[in-house]
């Protein structure tokens, strides 16, 4: 379905619509590839120490090619509205098949694309995931139209109506347009969650700080904290202490598999993950953030929302992409509850 038709039919709804939840971040298509072929090989000269690897100038046969759609703020924007909440993403993506799949996935899933801009130039952000036969990753990633979000097509009168702002990864790279919707957020009591991607954490803590201090939820992994931080990744409790004075809200560091660590200002949380088989990774990170913060707009707290988001994160590794395996509103699936540890003190 066209964007133009899609826009007409969301503005026929009522003139200025109201959301639970506007969500900022990437729309991208996402193939994966996979082969028994492809074989992990140590090498320190790797930041990782080890590399995925395949014979140079050979044909590689692909056992699966999977196309799903995918991106930090495609993620989010579906699986808040699988928590029942009615949400709206902004974010750019190409005039091609790539953009036109992206869509009429919102338009299916009952997300509003109101705020979708199509670059005519430019083509959809493309994620090329390589995966071994053991599970192991590599992401090639294009950024495309992802990266190129215009404010003048941003209708900022109409973002004033929700209740969240939701930013899911690297949006624009534009300290303005990030620091006028955090104005807009302030002016109209509108409570802000971000897990800010490499683009906006370029900018570093000073600059972020008259922005940062005052969000309700900021989520980042242990490597992207460490390195906001600059704290070493082991000293979680340096970390902690740093973003507690940092934000007056809720601080969100997850460690993949070995769970996540969260502080607001009372206490300190921890949990772990449940063991499980693993598909794909892909998409954990954003199905955990997401699952977290549906459940504290739900009005639970921070042991619940630790909890639902674990769930949500564990149910979306059992599959291929970040979304086929989202949770729906009041359904845990199969998973249990994982134990949350609460201290006063770390």
């Amino acid at each position: 379905m066209e964007l133009s038709k899609l826009q007409t039919l969301n503005s026929n709804l009522q003139p200025l619509e109201m959301f639970d939840v506007i969500v900022f971040g990437s729309a991208t298509r996402d193939v994966f590839l996979k082969s028994k072929q492809m074989r992990i090989i140590k090498d320190p000269r790797f930041i990782t120490g080890a590399a995925e690897c395949f014979s140079l100038g050979s044909k590689i046969e692909l056992d699966e090619l999977v196309f799903t759609t995918g991106g930090g703020g495609s993620n989010a924007a579906i699986s808040l509205t699988k928590q029942g909440f009615k949400t709206a993403l902004v974010a750019r993506v190409g005039m091609d098949l790539g953009g036109k799949a992206i869509i009429e996935e919102l338009y299916q899933e009952k997300s509003s694309a109101k705020f979708i801009q199509q670059d005519q130039k430019i083509p959809t952000s493309y994620s090329f995931i390589l995966l071994s036969p053991g599970g192991e990753r590599t992401i090639l990633v294009y950024r495309g139209a992802s990266k190129n979000i215009d404010s003048r097509e941003i209708d900022f009168e109409a973002l004033k109506h929700t209740k969240w702002f939701h930013f899911c990864g690297s949006f624009s790279g534009d300290f303005k347009l990030l620091e006028k919707i955090f104005k807009i957020a302030k002016a109209n009591n509108i409570k802000i969650a971000i897990n800010p991607g490499a683009l906006e954490l370029k900018f570093g803590t000073k600059r972020l700080k008259p922005l940062f201090e005052n969000v309700d939820i900021l989520m980042m992994n242990d490597e992207e904290a460490a390195d906001f931080f600059e704290e070493n990744i082991n000293n979680e409790k340096e970390i902690l202490e740093k973003a507690r004075d940092y934000i007056r809200g809720i601080f969100i560091m997850t460690k993949g598999p070995k769970g996540v660590v969260v502080c607001d200002r009372d206490n300190y949380y921890r949990a772990g993950i449940p063991r499980s088989k693993i598909i794909d990774r892909t998409g954990a990170g954003d199905a955990f953030n997401s699952g977290f913060v549906s459940a504290i707009l739900d009005g639970k707290d921070i042991e619940h929302a630790i909890q639902f988001g674990t769930a949500n994160a564990t149910s979306v590794i059992q599959y291929f992409g970040a979304k086929r395996g989202l949770l729906k509103k009041y359904d845990w699936g199969s998973w249990k509850r994982v134990k949350v540890s609460i201290l006063s003190k770390f």
